[in-house]
């Protein structure tokens, strides 16, 4: 049945999810998903931003003659 002008997915929807296929998805990544390298890459700009917040806190203590 083609409904012109309406979406497939709702015309004919997706099968649901089984077990299965969430082991098959989920069995070479690991436990941290599908993207392990977007939670380090995260982790390494988390890392940078706290290094150059305090260098700054830092540097301006020394400018501004605190402590």
């Amino acid at each position: 049945m083609s409904m012109h002008g309406v979406p497939n997915g709702i015309v004919n929807p997706p099968r649901p999810l089984t077990e299965a296929d969430e082991d098959a998805a989920y069995g070479k990544a690991g436990g941290f998903g599908m993207a392990p390298g977007t939670l380090v890459l995260a982790l390494v700009f988390l890392a940078a931003f706290a290094v150059y917040y305090f260098t700054n806190w830092k540097l301006l203590s020394v400018v501004w003659q605190v402590g």
